[in-house]
């Protein structure tokens, strides 16, 4: 029996026992009782844990110095800059019915997860969002390091600007450093330039403090502030892929330049054609004047070496070409310029002692006139030389089914026959603005991608459209092919 029963039945005495006085039942504000220890919640997190030193923002340095990435950042699928997409941006297209062909509206997302990836040079684990192709490609690779060190334009236009801040944050470690540098070695490159491209932590503090760096700005009414000045060591990091942009802006200008003399050039040689009644049309004109161009450069090649070798075989000397300097008050210019002009002045002495220019061209023209009265006449040479050109043409238009020709010479053709047909449309329309947009959009679809969008979508945004209405109804489908209601 329990000692409290045995006390209650009588068989224990009570002397020595104390028994646990009573609560009393008034309100008490101090006890000396244990508190009862609080449950901890186990969704709270304990003071001094990690709160997100793993996410991107906190790797990242914050006050670093990070170069512009070379490409810009994703306008169209803006969350791209946040995560490692590769270039992976929502698609539009359509659900078409087995039965009755309908079609209906839908997209595509790409494969978004969120991972934590480990990075040996951190030595710690990021979280990323990331697309399964880029995972993929990551596996092959070897790891988020190798995926993001490697160093070609395809990757570095994968990156996005996420994945180049993170590249540049492991390119300021000791070891990728010391890794770059040996790769370099390796290829057999110059100390000199391992150590202007590559420079370590310790020649870059040298390099800071030779060339000061760490300025002190004093502005009049500004407080003092420390900044660190941009020095080719830091610019170093912006890579070759910035080079490979300038250098295609600068192919687009060149092209652009070409395409618009190339128009000019044609226009004014179907004019010649067509007036000489060689063609029946412009169209025909420009055709011709494109698949002949190539004929005109080497015949103009042609006149211009046969004239400065005419100039060198005049014979004129050194007195001669002071005079002219002195005649025309050109005191700087070279010699071949005095030559040329001095055999100006001498061409132009002669067409006047022969009695003007009708009666040079006359005595010039004694060959075509040969040629004419050979082939039984004006009218005649002109059948037969329009007959020729007719044959030209249809032999390029037809020239990418002959194989009778050879290649270089078919290719030529098509290309040809390419460019008379953009100049058509562009001869109905705005002329050679025109022409020159269509061939610059034909060089960016053989050397673009998404860079083209984008650049479409910066021209609506700079006109005041909507740029993802246009991005939509690009990939909407004509009307004749839509469905009937």
């Amino acid at each position: 029996m329990p000692p409290r029963c045995q006390l209650f039945s009588g068989r224990l005495p009570t002397q020595g026992l104390a028994l646990r006085p009573a609560k009393s039942t008034h309100r008490t504000y101090a006890t000396s009782e244990e508190p009862t220890p609080a449950v901890k919640n186990p969704l709270q997190r304990r003071r001094g844990g990690d709160l997100g030193s793993h996410l991107p923002k906190n790797v990242i340095p914050k006050d670093a110095y990070i170069p512009k990435y070379p490409y810009g950042d994703h306008q169209l699928f803006k969350q791209a800059n946040k995560g490692l997409y590769g270039e992976q941006m929502i698609r539009f297209g359509n659900n078409v019915s087995k039965d009755t062909e309908t079609k209906t509206r839908r997209n595509w997302k790409p494969n978004v997860l969120s991972k934590s990836l480990y990075s040996v040079a951190l030595k710690k684990r990021i979280k990323l969002r990331i697309t399964a192709k880029v995972l993929k490609t990551m596996d092959r690779e070897g790891g988020l390091d190798e995926y993001l060190l490697k160093d070609n334009v395809a990757r570095i236009k994968e990156l996005g600007p996420m994945g180049w801040a993170l590249r540049w944050t492991l390119m300021q470690k000791p070891e990728v450093i010391e890794r770059l540098r040996a790769d370099a070695a390796a290829l057999g490159l110059d100390q000199a330039a391992i150590d202007k491209q590559w420079p370590t932590l310790q020649m870059q503090a040298e390099q800071r403090a030779a060339e000061g760096t760490l300025v002190r700005n004093v502005n009049s009414g500004a407080p003092v502030d420390l900044e660190f000045a941009e020095t080719e060591g830091q610019e170093m990091w912006a890579g070759e892929e910035a080079e490979d942009q300038a250098a295609l802006e600068k192919r687009e200008k060149y092209i652009e330049s070409r395409a618009a003399i190339e128009y000019t050039k044609a226009t004014k040689a179907a004019e010649r054609y067509l007036s000489r009644g060689v063609v029946d049309s412009v169209e025909e004109g420009l055709k011709l004047a494109f698949i002949r161009a190539r004929e005109r450069e080497e015949a103009a090649a042609l006149l211009k070496h046969k004239s400065v070798r005419k100039q060198q075989e005049a014979g004129f000397t050194k007195a001669e070409l002071q005079e002219i300097r002195t005649r025309f008050n050109l005191p700087n210019i070279k010699d071949h310029t005095a030559r040329k002009i001095a055999y100006n002045q001498r061409k132009r002495k002669m067409i006047d002692e022969a009695g003007g220019i009708e009666a040079w061209n006359a005595s010039k023209a004694a060959a075509h006139l040969a040629r004419v009265a050979e082939a039984g006449g004006e009218e005649a040479f002109l059948k037969a030389r329009k007959a020729e050109y007719a044959a030209l043409i249809a032999e390029a238009e037809t020239a990418s089914t002959n194989e009778a020709i050879d290649a270089e010479r078919r290719t030529y053709y098509q290309i040809a026959i390419e460019r008379a047909d953009r100049a058509i449309k562009a001869k109905a329309g705005s002329g050679e603005a025109d022409y020159v947009e269509s061939t610059l959009e034909e060089f960016r679809k053989r050397n673009g991608g998404l860079s083209e969008i984008y650049r479409a979508a910066q021209r609506e945004r700079s006109a005041g459209g909507d740029a993802w209405g246009a991005l939509v109804n690009s990939s909407k489908k004509p009307a004749d092919n839509r469905p009937r209601v």
